[in-house]
Parts: C-alpha cells; structure tokens; sequence
C-alpha cells in the first residue's frame, strides 16, 4: 500500500510540473503554433534519465495529459493540443533512446552515457518531434511544411541542448558541499570574461556574433564544475535566442536570401555552438579523473591503503601551501613497528604478512581522527601524523592504538596471528615537507628504545 501511495503522489507530482512548465512555454508564444521556448520536453527527459525511479512507460502518459491539460486550459482547440503534445511525447521517447542505447559503444554509467550522447539524442527527438509538429502545423495553421519543420526542429534541438545537460549534471544533495568548495576556490575571471563577450556580441550584431561568448564558455568548462559550466551555457543560450527574438541582436540580413528565419537560424546556431564547452567539460573531468586515479596508484600503497612516501609529501605540500592555512603544519609524529613480523613472514608465509599488514592497517585507522595521515614506511613499519594534539593527548592517543590492536583478532585460514605493536612519539612542527625528517628521526629513536625495552609499549620524547 506504502508503495501505490508514492506512485501516486509521484504522478501527481509529474502532473502538476508538466502543467507548469506546459504554463511557461505556452506564455512565450510569439506565433499561432510554436512557443519561442518549450522547455517541458528537455527537462522531463532530464528528469527521467537522471532519476530511474521516474523512468517508467506509465510516467510519459502522466506528461501527456498534464501537458494536454495545460493546453485546453490556454484556450488551444482539442485536436490540435493532442497533436501538438503527441509530437512532445514522441521526442521525449526517441531521445531516451538514443541516450541510453547500448548498440553505440560500451557500457557506461547511467548519466555520463546520456551526456555523451545528447547531440545525436537532441537531434534525432528534434527530426522526430518536428515531423509530427510539421504535418499538425501544415493541418491546423496552413504552414509551408518546410518552413514548419524546420521551426519545430531548431525549437526542439536547441531547447535541448540548453536544458537537457543542466538537468542531468544536477548535483546530488550530498554534493553540494564539495561543489560549493571547489566554486570558492574558483576564479571569477571567467566568467566576468563571459559577460563582457554577450555584450560586445549586442554591441557589433552580425551572424558571427553569436559565437563571440565562445571562448570564454570554454575557459568556464576548464575552470567550473560541471553542473555550472551547464548553467552558465544555458543562461547564455537563452540570452541570445531572446534578444535575436526582440531584434536586439541582429544576426541576419535580408529575408529573403536565407531558407530560414532569423530565430531558427539563430537557434541552430546557439545549439551548435552550446555543445563545445560541454565536450569540453566532459574531456576535463575524464582527464581529472585519470590524473586522480594515476595519482592514488603512486600516493596510496595498494596493499594496506594507506599513503607512500611520495603522497604524504603531497599532502603535506597542499597542507602547508594551501589557502587560509597557518604556515606550519604542528602536531605529533607517531612511529609504528608491526612487533616480531619477521616470524609471522617466516612461518607462515609472505600472503600471511601481508594479510597482517592489512589488517593492522584498519585497525589503526579505525582508532585514529580522520584528519590523521597514515603512511606506510615500508616493511611492518607505519607513520602517523596528527595535527593539532597536545603532547599529552599524543601519549593517550598512542597507549589506545597500542591497546586496540592488542586487541584486535587476526584470523589467517584458520590460525590466530594476532600482533602487537611498539610506538615511537615525536613533537611535530613543520613548515615544510623536508622539515619532517627531524621529527620522524626522533620519532625512530623512540621506537628503538621501546623495542629494546620488550615491545608493545609506547614511548615519548618528552617527559610529562
């Protein structure tokens, strides 16, 4: 029952944002038939790629009448509200082809498959929607069909392209921190840049001018997150369609040396155009992500997870250099053996030890602050930097890892290989990555003398 109730109050909800944005597209009117946008086709296909619970057959019937109703209550005949909004309905339907078909290229995930096929998707739904526009404009308004598939096709391609990739790259709700993080780092140059392209663009006029915000769409897609280079396309698009619209930038000459209108052409221009920085976006983020990858292989060991020698240095690097950062990074170093690892290698054999080292690794992330680098050393031994403790809560910190992998079970085919392990404890204060080797020098002479004097035990530098 809990679950007919949500299908329900989910259609409901599918009715009335149909009716809605059904409402925008039908006040934007400029001609007896065609709206100079309609964005309901592109954002709920938006919708159902990105959330699958939205994707069934029944939910376009829902899409249909909201959009139906919406029409007759704008005073539109009956026959034509249906054939205009049969004509939404088959590009909505052939476009979710198109972007989720797997007879193109390889699996991918669910939204970065429908991002790299919106061009052929927009396309093939605008030629679909057209035709069927075109044959209900020619029936009811006596258009030329040419003339009439045409306006639908730029109408449609253009809308899409505007909308459909904002909808998609929607940010999850716990997203929207890191997006916030990455735009308050970011540049506003870019953007300042795109604004004063449009107006240089109203200012000169002419066919080229609506390729002038161009470049700068292009510094935005390697400079912003996704979801924004999206936005800012759109806010361009629209921009330019409605001030081609008013006449306020001239991008045409005579009528009557052109096949199309002015508003057709300029719309097939914007969604030509519009589709650069979103390849490019796209290119950045596969590229970010390889670097990302690539830079984990080399910055992380494989076997326990935790940080080479190389990443720690990174990381201490962005920690120290890094914005609104003191200039020094002061903590403790702790220095960590694995207590008689060589028996466990010895006995029962290498994959055995790498199992304890694994294991070992866990168990001291479990205990320690997320803030606290783990680093493996190399062989059985860890270094742990914790920024901000005091001495004394250094001290306590090290007896409870020392106490919790005491305690911590090691279960290998069956025997017990359970460890302990000896703690070596420095003051750390750094203001740079090279400055670290004192502390971890100290930190090691400690380690020794806690070896010496009969493992699994802890000692400081210091004297509380």
């Amino acid at each position: 029952m809990p679950k007919k109730t949500y299908n329900l109050n989910q259609a409901i909800i599918l009715f009335i944002l149909a009716m809605m944005l059904s409402t925008i597209g039908l006040a934007s009117r400029d001609i007896a038939s065609l709206s100079l946008f309609w964005p309901c086709n592109a954002v709920f296909l938006g919708l159902l790629i990105r959330f699958t619970s939205l994707d069934k057959p029944g939910n376009l019937l829902v899409l249909f009448f909201g959009m139906l109703f919406a029409d007759l209550c704008y005073g539109t005949e009956i026959g034509v509200a249906i054939g205009l909004n049969v004509a939404n309905i088959v590009f909505i339907a052939t476009a979710r082809w198109v972007l989720l078909t797997r007879h193109f290229n390889r699996t991918r995930p669910r939204r970065l498959q429908a991002l790299l096929h919106l061009f052929p998707a927009s396309l093939c739904g605008a030629a679909a929607c057209a035709l069927v526009g075109a044959f209900i404009s020619r029936h009811y308004f006596d258009d030329q069909l040419l003339n009439a598939w045409s306006s639908w096709f730029s109408e449609q391609m253009s809308t899409s392209i505007l909308l459909l990739p904002l909808v998609i790259s929607l940010p999850r709700r716990d997203q929207l921190p890191q997006l916030i993080a990455v735009l308050r780092d970011s540049s506003i140059l870019p953007l300042l840049t795109l604004l004063v392209t449009i107006a240089g663009a109203i200012w000169l006029g002419g066919g080229g001018s609506l390729l002038f915000p161009l470049p700068a769409l292009l510094w935005c897609a390697i400079s912003y997150p996704l979801f924004i280079t999206c936005l800012l396309t759109m806010m361009t698009g629209i921009s330019e369609i409605i001030l081609v619209a008013g006449n306020v930038l001239s991008i045409q000459g005579k009528g009557y040396l052109f096949r199309i209108d002015s508003l057709s052409s300029a719309r097939l221009g914007v969604a030509a155009m519009l589709i650069s920085p979103l390849i490019v976006s796209l290119s950045t983020i596969s590229n970010k992500k390889l670097v990302a990858r690539i830079t984990r292989r080399a910055d992380y060991d494989f076997l326990t997870g935790a940080l080479t020698r190389s990443g720690l240095s990174a990381k201490l690097d962005l920690l120290v250099t890094g914005r609104n950062r003191p200039p020094c990074f002061s903590g403790a170093a702790l220095v960590i053996d694995i207590d008689r690892f060589k028996d466990i290698n010895d006995t029962w054999g290498h994959a055995a030890g790498d199992y304890v080292l694994a294991k070992t690794a866990e168990c001291l992330r479990a205990a320690l602050p997320q803030s606290a680098l783990v680093c493996r050393m190399g062989g059985e031994e860890f270094l742990i930097l914790i920024e901000g403790i005091a001495q004394p809560r250094s001290l306590l910190l090290a007896n409870r890892l020392r106490r919790h992998v005491e305690r911590n079970k090691v279960l290998f085919n069956g025997n017990d290989l359970s460890v302990t392990v000896s703690i070596g404890i420095s003051a750390l204060n750094i203001s740079n990555v090279n400055s670290l080797d004192e502390s971890i020098m100290r930190a090691d002479e400690q380690l020794y003398i806690a070896k010496s004097s009969g493992r699994n035990q802890v000692r400081p530098e210091f004297v509380l």
